[in-house]
């Protein structure tokens, strides 16, 4: 284990923003004199390792339980989640010191007083730019990149109904510190990003997926963004068997994927399970064989999450 004791990490099926703002977020807080050390619960998806290699960075350390990492503790900072079932596994061994989050508050308690930092904005590094300026620390070249590469992925370019002025604001500071045009460098990250001709079915239906509770039920929920849904959704009764499989083996109520279509700003949202009333009752739409199209329709966060939990209730 590393001799660092104070460690950032980001959530289970770890998308850009979960690992890029472990990586900006440690290194504030080792240039205010706290060293840390960045790591991630799973390994990158095409787009982030996009990132990472277009601006210079290995990829983090993988942990997946904190009690075999770190078996004596330390300091843990969580990024951009908060929910229990998100964190990585034994984290209640270690210190938790702060949270730097935008999604919604969840079933998240901690033994102390702890630093957190919540916005409604359209990502974490959104916030983490903020207080790199509020801190009066200087953004590296390389960590802008970074931090820009995950306001471009959690926004899809500034498309997504979760972004803000504030993150194109931030994302417009960003890209002139690293010395990026964001709409060049944008698509060619997303298009990196949305290559999933490699990916089994499998893969597929745990891309990005975070579990989420309501009424003493689990689920998750998975997204897969691309520019063209027409070979995905050619496999459509597939991905809902890869669904099924998920679900039996975690036990959980539903499984859900989103289907992204990136460049027409729609989601087919594809699910397992005996919850074909709460998807009706969510979206108000029928659904056909295990699946419902969604227009306009991108975040998971503002556009899906809410709706099935209340649905649920």
């Amino acid at each position: 284990m590393s001799e660092v004791k104070t460690f950032v990490a980001g959530h289970k099926s770890p998308d850009t923003d979960s690992i890029c703002s472990a990586i900006s977020y440690a290194n504030l807080l080792t240039q205010m004199g706290t060293p840390a050390t960045p790591v991630c619960a799973g390994d990158a998806n095409k787009e982030t390792k996009y990132a990472l290699e277009h601006f210079g960075f290995e990829h983090p350390q993988i942990v997946t339980n904190w009690e075999e990492f770190a078996p004596n503790g330390g300091d843990l900072y969580l990024t951009d989640h908060n929910e229990s079932k998100q964190i990585i596994d034994g984290y209640k061994s270690m210190n938790m010191c702060g949270v730097i989050d935008h999604h919604r508050i969840g079933d998240f308690e901690t033994d102390g007083p702890v630093f957190i930092r919540m916005e409604p904005v359209g990502c974490t590094n959104t916030i983490l730019t903020k207080l790199y300026i509020e801190n009066n620390q200087e953004i590296p070249k390389n960590i802008a990149g970074l931090m820009l590469s995950a306001i471009i992925s959690d926004t899809v370019l500034f498309r997504s109904p979760t972004c803000t002025e504030t993150d194109k604001e931030m994302a417009h500071k960003l890209a002139a510190i690293a010395g990026v045009d964001i709409d060049s460098y944008g698509l060619d990250m997303l298009k990196a990003g949305a290559d999933i001709s490699d990916l089994t079915n499998d893969e597929i239906v745990h891309t990005d997926m975070k579990e989420f509770s309501e009424a003493g039920q689990t689920i998750s929920i998975g997204q897969i963004s691309v520019m063209d849904t027409t070979d995905v959704l050619a496999k459509q009764a597939e991905l809902v068997a890869a669904l099924e499989a998920l679900r039996t083996t975690n036990g959980y109520a539903a499984s859900y994927i989103m289907v992204t279509n990136i460049l027409d700003e729609s989601t087919t949202l594809i699910y397992s399970g005996d919850v074909e009333s709460v998807v009706v009752n969510a979206f108000g739409k029928d659904v056909k064989d295990n699946a419902v199209f969604l227009p306009n329709t991108m975040s998971r966060k503002k556009q899906i999450v809410p709706l099935i939990l209340g649905a649920m209730k």
